[in-house]
Formats: C-alpha cells, structure tokens, sequence
C-alpha cells in the first residue's frame, strides 16, 4: 500500500479578470505573484507540478528555483477552454447570448461554449491528471493550476456531476488537500481540506 498527499493550489489573482479565463495566458497580477510568493514559502512538498499558463507556472517556477525542488509541467493541468468565449467578459458573453451562458452554467456537461472543450473532454483530461499522480514516487506534491481543474478533480473524486461543481468555493492562492491510499489494484482517494490559505 502506497500513500501520496496532494496539495492542489490556485494560482493567484491574474491581471485578467471578470472573464471567461481557460486558454487565454493572462499573467499573473503584481498582488497575484506576492501573495503567492508569501503563501508557497513555508510549504514542503518533494516535487512541484504546474500547468504551463503563465498565471500557474510563474509562482511555480518560483517555488521551485527558491527552493531547489524539481518542477514538472503537464498540460493536462490548463484550465478549461472556453471557445469563444475565452478571454471575454461575463457580462459581454451574457449580454450578446443570455439563452447560451445560463445553458452552460446550469447544465455544462450538455451545454459547452461555442467551439469550446466539452466536460467530456475535460474528465478524460483529468482522470488523466489522476493517474500520472498515482505514478510518481514522490510522497508530497504540489499541483499549482486553476479554479476549474481543482473543482473538477475534487467533484470527480467525491462523484459530484458537474453541474455541482461550481458550488465549490475555490480562491486565488488557496489550497486544496487530497489523500490518496492505493496499491496496483484499487485506490482510496480522501479530501483533507478545501479552499485553505494555508499549506499545514
């Protein structure tokens, strides 16, 4: 039997804000990297991992250069795309299509942004995510990605449908702790905690 902790962490608050933000590599605001900076530095974990938009892999790379800890970056860990919706304002979006917007946020696995990734899509990313985890030999690992790939980690483990997940509370430069007991055939995964500002 095996045991892997997982601190998922948010990155922090980007310049780009008030939209729809998945693909759209927005980096990170001047308040966004310090706060990061400030909350990363009292943790230990044995390997960082990152998703390789700007406003994850830049408190990431950070951690890892400060603290001489190996990084790696999956692009598995980006956040959702949104399509075309991706980069432009809620309000924007909600003005031009309300029918649309109220669709995705109500039942998003049956109503994706136009031209955008399907919840489908995004589970398989994840439950990737899940099994690269499971095959390293590092004990404690921080995940440094985004609101929506933390949500749908947690609300896959928990079985939550996807229209719940967003009922998830998920803050900038906040962690979230996963526990995972598995052996080559079955696998126990537990949430610690949810939306903490501090590592311990």
């Amino acid at each position: 039997m095996k045991t892997l902790f997982v601190d998922l962490f948010r990155h922090g608050e980007p310049e780009l804000k008030g939209v729809y933000l998945g693909r759209t590599d927005s980096p990170l605001s001047a308040k966004g990297q310090s706060t990061c900076e400030a909350v990363l530095a009292n943790g230990e974990w044995d390997l960082v991992v990152s998703s390789p938009l700007q406003r994850a892999l830049k408190s990431a790379r950070w951690l890892a250069n400060t603290r001489q800890i190996e990084l790696q970056v999956w692009d598995e860990l980006q956040e959702l795309d949104f399509g075309d919706w991706d980069g432009v304002g809620f309000e924007q979006v909600y003005s031009e299509d309300p029918v649309a917007a109220d669709n995705f946020w109500q039942a998003p696995q049956d109503f994706p942004a136009p031209n955008g990734e399907t919840i489908q899509q995004f589970k398989q990313r994840i439950a990737k995510v899940k099994e690269q985890l499971l095959q390293l030999s590092e004990k404690k690992v921080l995940v440094v990605t985004h609101g929506g790939v933390i949500r749908g980690l947690i609300g896959s483990l928990l079985g939550m449908e996807a229209d719940q997940w967003s009922k998830i509370a998920i803050d900038y430069a906040h962690f979230s702790k996963l526990r995972f007991d598995y052996d080559t055939k079955q696998c126990w995964p537990q949430l610690l905690s949810s939306n903490i500002r501090s590592p311990f």
